[in-house]
């Protein structure tokens, strides 16, 4: 009886902030651009439904974390922004969200690039910190035949703490990344040394086309962080939970060019190209499914630089055939390139010090490529490598690749294979090859059967190994590959089906027509609700409640923390007055702050 009361005087506030949401709505570009003239922290602006074309959003303005300056679709899905259009974003805690770009016209040209869509930067190059694009969906968005050899840039990144989250990104084609972070300028100017924090998560990119042959023309990317002058520097970008599909450029469809970023939880389903370490140290490649079905020129990661980590991926079926005939260098389920002695910045780098440990490769034509040399001048040998309880099945040609011998102290241990060659030796350090049981095909990929050679039979201790491809906890005696058998995890790659509603446009509209208490399956209790206090409790029947983490209703992730006991608490002091989804343990529930 007393839960009543507090869900009518919930639905009584929530309507009145929905109210003041939709306040202001513009419905004409002069409009607009008054409201933008007029903006302070906390404005919202809604686009009334209906097509606009021609549009020039230029804004630089100050919001906060609790009162940001929002753009966006009354409706979203129904606002589509046509002919040339372009968003300018100066300032901070800026968002942007709910609208589509289609039918493009009349895209302005210097005659070697193409104004981008989106600039986190506005027209002054006042650059954008802690803005947000969401649930944004950009549409075959291109220039004309006598452009596509013109670079053109959808979304171009400036600034700190900025977010790429909820968006569809389809048919791009012709020269140009679809988003492409630039890194932020040191305020010397000197060099782009400082890190820019981006988030670039639950996305979908697909079907983009290359001008000619994939890999013929180079800047097809899907992302790219950094260039060669930024690439001795930190970005500490993250790239998560994002699906690429039907997706064929160049052979890099991410470029890493800067440090310390981590690409995770991906799936790449029918491409061709690898998410390639280009340029930059310290990176981390995991917990990534790619599915390249055995299209051309595919392979899975790309390795240069010192210091990366890759685990914990799940790669199948990538064929490193060119289109033209002949093999890529640049292909295999992992391919650790040479490097180029005394390499400029745009080279090649020596690959030193890195971990390669527990991935799972399936019908792969290689699955290990150790020392490639695209250029016959890459005379540097990968040196301190450590490959380390990865398990194949199917392999067509050497699981190992050895070009060049490795120089320095590098391990290669707890290896398994079953039905492909090698050249590795069977027996030494603890390196086998089996004749059955390592996997079974699963509904979604090839899993870990009961009795699999693979199953606690991890050798060496990796801090970073605590979780499986699957978001199950390793033992303490864990398993070879990327998978934990019996650790139960739920993080099953992404598919179509995903689209619209766990990722890409329409996905926040989506999350937040999940019940009000959907918790109750998991055991899980979150109280008190409203909550005053800038505190809320979260209980679980389990022994761990795991990663919470918070969306406003756009679907931004405004706050993350793990919890690892069955008793905890959210800090929501810097949560605006409103309603937020909470997800745990793959469940969805509304909490609301007064």
């Amino acid at each position: 009886m007393k839960k009543k009361p507090i869900r009518i005087f919930s639905l009584l506030l929530l309507t009145t902030l929905f109210n003041t949401v939709y306040a202001q709505i513009v419905t004409n570009n002069t409009e607009l651009q008054t409201a933008i003239t007029n903006a302070t922290a906390g404005t919202t602006i809604t686009l009334a439904d209906g097509t606009w074309t021609d549009v020039l959003i230029n804004i630089n303005k100050t919001g906060t974390l609790s009162n940001p300056v929002t753009i966006k679709a009354q409706n979203p899905g129904s606002v589509f922004f046509e002919g040339d259009s372009q968003v300018r974003m100066g300032g901070s805690y800026i968002v942007f969200e709910g609208v589509i770009f289609q039918n493009p016209s009349n895209l302005q040209d210097d005659g070697d690039d193409v104004e981008p869509i989106i600039e986190l930067r506005d027209a002054s190059k006042n650059e954008c910190d802690h803005c947000s694009i969401t649930n944004i969906k950009i549409d075959s968005y291109n220039g004309t035949s006598s452009q596509e050899a013109f670079t053109f840039k959808w979304i171009i990144v400036y600034g700190q703490y900025n977010e790429i989250s909820y968006c569809s990104f389809i048919g791009k084609h012709g020269v140009g990344s679809i988003i492409n972070d630039n890194r932020n300028e040191n305020t010397s100017g000197s060099n782009f040394s400082e890190p820019d924090f981006t988030k670039i998560h639950h996305n979908y990119f697909a079907d983009r086309t290359p001008i000619r042959e994939v890999n013929q023309d180079n800047d097809q990317d899907a992302i790219r962080i950094g260039n060669s002058s930024t690439s001795l520097h930190p970005s500490n970008t993250e790239v998560y939970d994002n699906l690429f599909y039907n997706w064929s450029g160049e052979v890099e469809i991410i470029s890493n060019k800067s440090g310390e970023n981590k690409y995770y939880n991906n799936t790449f389903k029918n491409y061709q190209g690898t998410l390639t370490l280009r340029h930059g140290d310290n990176c981390e490649v995991f917990n990534n499914y790619f599915f390249a079905d055995n299209r051309q020129f595919s392979g899975g990661v790309r390795v240069i630089g010192e210091g990366h980590k890759i685990y914990n991926n799940y790669i199948e079926g990538v064929n490193s055939e060119k289109p033209t005939g002949g093999t890529t260098k640049t292909a295999g389920a992992i391919n650790v390139s040479n490097g180029r002695p005394n390499s400029a910045l745009n080279g090649y780098y020596q690959v030193i010090d890195a971990t390669i440990v527990n991935n799972t490769f399936v019908n792969c034509d290689y699955g290990f490529r150790i020392g490639t040399n695209v250029g016959n001048d890459l005379t540097l040998a990968p040196e301190n490598l450590i490959i380390a309880n990865n398990i194949m099945i199917n392999t067509s040609e050497n699981a190992v690749d050895e070009q060049t011998n490795p120089i320095g102290v590098s391990t290669y241990e707890g290896n398994i294979t079953q039905n492909g060659s090698w050249d590795l030796t069977n027996g030494v350090n603890s390196n086998q090859t089996v004749s059955s049981g390592l996997l079974i095909n699963g509904t979604d990929f090839y899993r870990l059967p009961s009795g699999s050679p693979a199953i606690d039979n991890g050798i060496g201790t990796y801090s970073f190994l605590t979780k499986d491809i699957l978001d199950g906890n390793r033992s303490s005696n864990y398993d070879a590959g990327a998978e934990e058998f019996g650790a139960n995890g739920t993080r099953l790659p992404y598919t179509i089906g995903d689209v619209g509603k766990k990722l890409g446009f329409g996905a926040p509209e989506f999350i937040l027509n999940v019940e009000e208490n959907t918790f109750t399956s998991k055991g899980i209790s979150i109280y008190p609700i409203p909550s005053k206090n800038h505190r809320i409790t979260i209980q679980s029947n389990d022994d761990v409640i795991g990663l919470i983490e918070v969306y406003d209703l756009s679907g931004r992730i405004v706050l993350k923390k793990q919890i690892n006991s069955n008793l905890g608490q959210l800090e929501t002091a810097n949560l605006r007055t409103g309603t937020y989804i909470a997800k745990i343990q793959g469940a969805y529930g509304r909490f609301l702050i007064l």
